[in-house]
């Protein structure tokens, strides 16, 4: 059986007459084989490489997202089925796997997590390499999740965390206008990282971003947070093209740049949640929903694909709210005469 090429992997025919061997490394995954012919028995590994180059280059998954499958890959679905073949794994091996996860105390979303990778494995070796495996759908059940406990911050919370950076340095006033950005627009971390800034530069009071999944959305900046972007760029001195650069020699801000500022930022500010721009997130779609917002318009602004999504992790978040609700719209009351 022949796999079609993918377009996007430049291969070499006349160097690798027995294999295609794809020339182009991808990062953290190294190289991979896409076989010419399949055999009739395939590792779980040797499959994964090909899942994973299929994820890149057909399925566009994110960076992150690939780190993450790798992650259930490498730290669990091998290392249970050490050297099996695809072909034989059976629902016994998925319970086995499971147990493991249990008895090494690991968090229902976590195992959610590895088994939903799994169960997309399942599905490309079934689908893509056509190779005869367990049914996914069938065999592999996933955990019931318990419903999301949503946190944010408080408008107190909110300026005690603006009061608690010191602007008057380059790197508080671009803490600050990441902050800024963030609770003004409740962009997940890695897009508020990806801008870029020439459209501000531009005089632009929004932009369209490539979110989650691939998913295009625009986002818009308010005047108060735009200002805060011109001051951090007016002290800039550099031709970098990113919005938030490093100090020093100036390369793109990193999320690996950030974990330690934010712990600092949250024993300063005082802020006994965990702080993570991720609950900035949270606090910009929580605000939005406590003052009235309608939750479709929520979602489109986070860049949900799922209203569902939406709805699962910010309906019923203020009991108040909810109480209002029952109180002004529940009346069964019959008018009288």
């Amino acid at each position: 059986m022949i796999i079609e090429k993918p377009r996007s992997i430049l291969l070499k025919h006349r160097e690798f007459p027995n294999e295609l061997r794809a020339t182009q490394s991808f990062p953290s995954f190294g190289r991979f084989l896409l076989p010419l012919s399949l055999p009739r028995d395939m590792s779980i590994e040797e499959a994964s490489k090909s899942f994973l180059a299929y994820g890149r280059a057909e399925r566009n998954y994110a960076r992150e997202t690939l780190g993450k499958i790798r992650d259930c890959f490498e730290s669990w679905i091998l290392p249970v089925f050490q050297g099996r073949d695809i072909q034989s794994l059976t629902r016994s091996d998925v319970i086995a796997l499971r147990v493991a996860m249990v008895d090494r105390g690991i968090g229902i979303n976590r195992q959610y997590s590895i088994l939903t990778t799994l169960k997309l494995f399942l599905k490309f070796c079934r689908n893509v390499l056509k190779l005869s495996c367990l049914d996914p759908d069938r065999e592999v059940q996933l955990p019931k999740r318990p419903k999301p406990h949503v946190q944010y911050l408080t408008n107190e919370e909110v300026q005690r965390l603006r009061a608690a950076i010191p602007t008057h340095t380059l790197t508080g006033l671009r803490l600050q206008t990441l902050i800024e950005v963030l609770l003004a627009t409740g962009m997940r971390i890695s897009e508020a990282l990806s801008l870029d800034r020439f459209p501000f530069e531009q005089g632009q009071k929004e932009v369209e971003i490539v979110g989650k999944g691939g998913k295009r959305r625009t986002v818009f900046f308010p005047e108060p947070c735009l200002e805060w972007v011109r001051k951090y760029l007016y002290r800039r001195t550099d031709d970098e093209p990113a919005l938030f650069i490093t100090t020093g020699i100036p390369r793109r801000l990193s999320r690996s740049d950030l974990s330690k500022v934010f712990i600092q930022l949250r024993r300063t500010a005082q802020i006994d949640k965990p702080l993570t721009p991720h609950l900035l997130r949270h606090t910009y779609c929580t605000n939005l929903l406590l003052h009235g917002a309608d939750i479709t318009f929520i979602k489109e602004l986070a860049g949900h694909q799922d209203i569902q999504t939406t709805a699962k992790y910010y309906l019923g978040v203020d009991k108040r709210a909810l109480r209002d609700v029952v109180n002004k719209c529940l009346d069964y009351d019959v008018p009288t005469a």
